[in-house]
């Protein structure tokens, strides 16, 4: 018998929860292989929960291993939770817990951070000068300053991006479908506007909406339509909400000044992986977008800083403590 079964993150993520739960007194396993497979599941049989992360995937048929298991809960170190079955677990009995929010900050600075770097060309420079290619024709950038930012989704994220970009563009467009219009007063140049507003204005665009049927696929043909030319988009919330054949189109027609991806619709076999050898041999669409120069597409990194490993870590087992009677249980961060 144990207490927590890791599925492998391939990250930092895994050995500070191990160290974590191990220095509090409870007994680990991380799991030798990566995936999510039956038999890696099957080796949580005894443990009381099984930790996973974005990465991966829990099936529907596969709670019956849990049941089988014995497992309880499920525990998840991120605050999305559409990659484990919650009808089934609930059904089955097994809890599941969530990390409901973590370092928004950190994903606000990497959004803001791609919308410079595209803005700047700074991914482009980096590629030539390791060349000697010190060429400057096609180096010409954008300025901020007199630039206007559109922010979709105003969640804990969206608001820090908001105000970490309101200081380097002329006006900042948000848009929520339920705005906070007492925090939008804090800053001086931002405001709500529609989604036609925010699309067809913005000369940025950075998303962060949870993704729900409302929300899939929302950068859509009839969206890229809408947008000015040149624009940058950027996306840190979930590969979903962005239909990739549309932005496709969109770079093909020269729509877009520039695109940076850190989550993409199919990700879940590439992150944390190294597939240089097969490269995108099975997914065209996305060997497609990868041959954009002004495409950058990142291994849903964006969370991925020292105070999001650590606030991670401590809601998990703060989740785990109270699902076994050891601490107080947030009800709001159990799904199920």
């Amino acid at each position: 018998m144990g207490d927590l079964y890791i599925l492998n993150t391939r990250c930092q993520l895994t050995d500070k929860i191990r160290e974590t739960f191990e220095k509090a007194g409870f007994k680990v396993k991380v799991s030798t292989d990566c995936g999510v497979s039956d038999e890696n599941l099957k080796g949580a049989k005894g443990f009381t929960a099984i930790c996973i992360f974005v990465n991966k995937c829990i099936k529907p048929e596969q709670v019956e291993i849990l049941k089988e298991n014995g497992n309880k809960l499920i525990l998840h170190c991120s605050a999305g939770f559409d990659n484990s079955p919650t009808e089934e677990l609930k059904a089955a009995g097994i809890s599941a817990a969530r990390v409901p929010s973590y370092s928004p900050g950190s994903i606000a600075e990497y959004a803001v951070t791609q919308i410079m770097a595209l803005a700047k060309n700074t991914h482009m420079s980096y590629v030539m000068t390791k060349k000697a290619d010190f060429e400057i024709t096609n180096m010409q950038c954008l300025l901020l300053e007199n630039k206007t930012c559109g922010v979709i989704g105003t969640g804990l994220i969206g608001k820090k991006c908001a105000m970490k970009i309101s200081g380097l563009v002329e006006k900042v467009l948000c848009f929520d479908v339920y705005p906070d219009n007492e925090w939008i007063k804090t800053i001086p140049n931002a405001s709500y506007a529609d989604m036609d507003t925010v699309l067809r204005n913005s000369d940025f665009i950075s998303i962060h909406v949870p993704l729900l049927p409302q929300t899939h696929h929302l950068i859509n043909e009839e969206a890229f339509a809408k947008m000015k030319k040149d624009v940058v988009l950027v996306n840190t919330s979930r590969g979903e909400i962005v239909h990739i054949p549309s932005l496709i189109k969109a770079l093909e027609a020269k729509k877009l000044w520039g695109v940076a991806l850190d989550v993409f619709e199919g990700e879940k076999k590439y992150i944390f992986h190294d597939k240089s050898k097969a490269g995108f041999r099975d997914d065209p669409d996305l060997a497609r977008l990868a041959q954009f120069e002004h495409v950058i597409l990142s291994s849903h990194i964006a969370f991925y800083t020292d105070q999001a490993v650590d606030q991670i870590t401590a809601k998990t087992i703060e989740n785990y403590m109270g699902f076994v009677g050891k601490g107080t249980k947030d009800e709001k961060a159990f799904i199920c």
